[in-house]
């Protein structure tokens, strides 16, 4: 069983300033944003969990920033074994609260052995990754998935990157948008494209993207 990560008052005083940020929003704000992400969509109804379920050759997989939960408590209870990480530390008590295997960690720092995975879901979650640092992290994440293994990414489309003010919630966050083949550059060295589809929810465009930890695939729908 993995251990729990403690963040330390040490790390958290010289965290960079994009990240703290955006800590302290989800810390401040969890329960809210733990509502609103909730009463999104129908989980049963979304096509990518479907998806990403038929595509996985076994059941251990990993929800890179999990918020609240959600998403692991759907793929727990379809007889998946979830390991759940977020910075948030207000989140992970929320996952708790459900009973899942929720760690406080750093999606910039993965402290898990190699091939620990067959799945990593990763919804929302690398846009709040500069863009800068996302090499190191797809190694990483490259690193833990076994081969053969699943990686499902959504991120918002746009450009540029930086931290964005929300009056409703009293606070900002980091996010870095994206284009299609923008992402597809950095991700291409270490992984093959099973599909990729966009999705629109009210005035934003998602870009979704199933990957796959092999080199035998070609990249499709390009």
């Amino acid at each position: 069983m993995q251990e729990y990560i403690f963040i330390s008052t040490y790390y958290l005083y010289y965290m960079e300033k994009y990240k703290k940020e955006t800590i302290d929003a989800y810390n401040k704000n969890a329960k809210i944003f733990s509502h609103k992400f909730k009463n999104l969509t129908d989980l049963k109804r979304r096509y990518e969990f479907h998806k990403f379920m038929d595509l996985l050759q076994g059941k251990d997989i990993l929800d890179l920033g999990c918020g609240s939960g959600d998403h692991s408590e759907y793929f727990a209870k379809n007889g998946l074994n979830v390991t759940c990480i977020d910075l948030s530390k207000e989140m992970i008590k929320l996952c708790k609260e459900k009973k899942l295997n929720a760690l406080i960690m750093d999606i910039e720092s993965l402290k898990f052995n190699p091939e620990s995975f067959d799945g990593i879901w990763a919804v929302t979650s690398l846009l709040h990754i500069p863009k800068a640092k996302i090499p190191l992290v797809i190694n990483n994440l490259h690193r833990i998935l076994k081969n053969e293994g699943i990686l499902y990414v959504c991120v918002k489309e746009g450009e540029g990157e930086g931290l964005i003010k929300s009056e409703e919630y009293d606070s900002q966050r980091f996010f870095s948008f994206w284009k299609k083949e923008e992402l597809l550059n950095m991700f291409n060295k270490k992984f093959s494209l099973i599909k990729f589809e966009e999705a629109k929810l009210g005035h934003t465009n998602f870009l979704q993207f199933f990957f796959k930890k092999s080199g035998y695939l070609r990249n499709k729908n390009r």
